[in-house]
């Protein structure tokens, strides 16, 4: 791969885009090659968590003005849209695997989409969060609006947009974009304590949760909870309820496999 790397080390996948030249702004392939890479990671019964950071000091810049955006018709732009950013939204957002960003540096444009769309965040002090769309007369794409708005409410989500604000990450901890915020010398330390905490838990039960979670802010209360039912009676059949059950009793600590 040209624009991202891939590595797993046991339960863990880390995916770092590799474009540090140009703060890691997304072009066609990266959209492509990360796409890929997201829905190939989903389906290995191996990896239980997935790591996503940035080469270098910047997370991810946004998108690549010079490569994304060299036709500006409104069907070219649909387009792209269509075929080539909502299609790596969803796999960000569909992903059945706790999601952690790493985010070492300001993140900007269709980056802020990758961070809103984890599980996790853990940031340094100097990751910005940086929505300027409307200082180049844009709107936020890669669904980040929708997101957004799931986040931090309507209200603050319009203040945030409309005002193209940049948001300190003590701002974003506080808005709860941020999941926590450390200085950058303890960086590393707290994301692979993060990391080695949820691969060793129960990770089937955390992805039916995490959708249903993201899920539970449109449905009406009746659809919830049948949606919360067979849930319920998916995690009863897993192996991970039997054994976290069996370990309750045995007074042990749990060996969980996601499954």
């Amino acid at each position: 791969m040209e624009t991202i790397t891939y590595a797993v080390d046991g339960a863990v996948a880390t995916i770092t885009l590799n474009r540090p030249q140009v703060r890691n702004a997304m072009n066609g392939r990266m959209i492509e090659e990360l796409r890929q890479t997201l829905e190939a990671v989903n389906l290995d019964t191996a990896v239980r968590v997935v790591v996503l950071r940035g080469e270098g000091s910047v997370f991810c810049a946004g998108g690549d003005l010079r490569d994304l955006f060299t036709d500006t018709h409104p069907v070219a732009i649909r387009n792209l849209i269509a075929l080539r950013i909502r299609p790596l939204s969803r796999a960000l957002i569909m992903l059945d695997k706790p999601l952690v960003c790493a985010l070492q540096g300001p993140v900007a444009g269709a980056g802020l989409a990758m961070a809103l769309a984890a599980d996790f965040v853990i940031a340094t002090e100097e990751a910005s969060f940086v929505t300027a769309f409307g200082k180049i007369g844009a709107i936020p794409d890669a669904g980040v609006m929708w997101l957004l708005a799931q986040h931090v409410g309507l209200m603050r989500a319009k203040d945030i947009v409309l005002r193209a604000k940049t948001l300190t990450a003590a701002q974003a901890l506080e808005l709860g974009i941020y999941t926590e915020v450390v200085p950058k010398a303890g960086f590393d330390d707290a994301v692979n304590g993060l990391v080695a905490e949820l691969a060793e838990g129960a990770t089937l039960a955390m992805a039916f949760a995490k959708h249903a979670l993201r899920d539970a802010v449109r449905m009406p209360f009746d659809a919830f909870m049948d949606l919360e039912s067979a849930g319920q009676g998916l995690m009863h059949a897993s192996h991970d309820h039997n054994e976290g059950v069996q370990a309750f009793l045995e007074k042990r600590a749990p060996r969980f496999t996601g499954r």
